[in-house]
């Protein structure tokens, strides 16, 4: 049987320093630090502190996926960077940069 779950969150884009996920069936974006939900004629309302409090969730799942994309271009960058790991490393023990 092929059954798809359906994605609870979707990150969209990262364009002109914006911030936007589907969750669930609402898109969001995030600007300058404030949460916007976007219509579906493509106007903007800020979701006030009330909306906050009842769906924490909103905020939780930005900051989640900025930690991951974050993670990912790190991770990406390291991949096609010509030092290997164990020299980063030894250079960093080296510096004082790390305890290990």
């Amino acid at each position: 049987m092929n059954t798809s779950t359906p994605k609870k969150s979707e990150f969209i884009s990262d364009e002109n320093g914006e911030f936007r996920m589907r969750i669930y069936s609402s898109e969001y974006i995030q600007k300058n630090g404030e949460i916007y939900r976007v219509s579906k004629s493509g106007y903007l309302y800020l979701i006030d502190f009330a909306e906050h409090l009842e769906k924490p969730w909103i905020s939780l799942n930005f900051e989640r996926e900025r930690k991951f994309q974050k993670r990912k271009a790190l991770a990406i960058g390291l991949q096609n960077s010509n030092i290997p790991s164990y020299e980063r490393r030894a250079y960093k023990k080296r510096m004082g940069w790390t305890g290990a």
